[in-house]
């Protein structure tokens, strides 16, 4: 009987081109799923953002006793946070009167985690990019009410969207 010495050494082409298609078989199925996760995770995000600013007016409202607003422009693709008692007169925002929160001259309050102005603009932001919402406008007040009737935003992206509803008579802040 013939013994034969030599060891197989690496792989073959016939080994390596299977490793490939196999490869390119998972891939063709995992891809399309990461991008709806990475799609759905970026409306989650902006969602939530918008959320926090809402809720945040609305912790100011209750904290100084007085209107705190919350506006979100579609076309502008930006939200702010103001201080609504210089609504009829927004220059008032100007006087000499040390402000808490600090604002700037448009009434916008000062953010206290990132030191900046509550202007948030979408377009400046990578991932809501893409990222589109509805018109609103909410003022909270101290007693946490924000006004007769319920307010609702629509954040969309793609064909996926959610529902961010602010209950009028508790200002509770919902996404659906």
């Amino acid at each position: 009987m013939l013994i034969d010495d030599r060891k197989q050494q690496g792989f073959t082409l016939l080994d390596s081109l299977i490793v490939i298609a196999i490869l390119g078989i998972i891939g063709i199925t995992i891809i399309p799923q990461f991008q709806d996760l990475v799609r759905e995770t970026k409306l989650n995000e902006a969602a939530t953002e918008l959320v926090s600013g809402m809720q945040y007016a609305g912790n100011l409202a209750v904290r100084y006793g007085r209107p705190f607003g919350f506006q979100a422009d579609a076309t502008g693709r930006w939200y702010k946070i103001y201080d609504n008692r210089y609504y009829t007169d927004i220059t008032a925002c100007t006087d000499q009167v040390r402000d808490t929160p600090l604002m700037d001259s448009a009434c916008v309050v000062l953010n206290p985690l990132d030191k900046n102005w509550y202007l948030r603009n979408f377009t400046a932001m990578e991932n809501y990019r893409e990222v589109t919402f509805t018109d609103a406008e909410v003022v909270f007040y101290p007693d946490g009410h924000s006004k007769a009737t319920d307010t609702t935003v629509t954040v969309s992206l793609g064909t996926d969207q959610r529902i961010i509803t602010v209950d009028g008579a508790t200002g509770r802040v919902k996404v659906q």
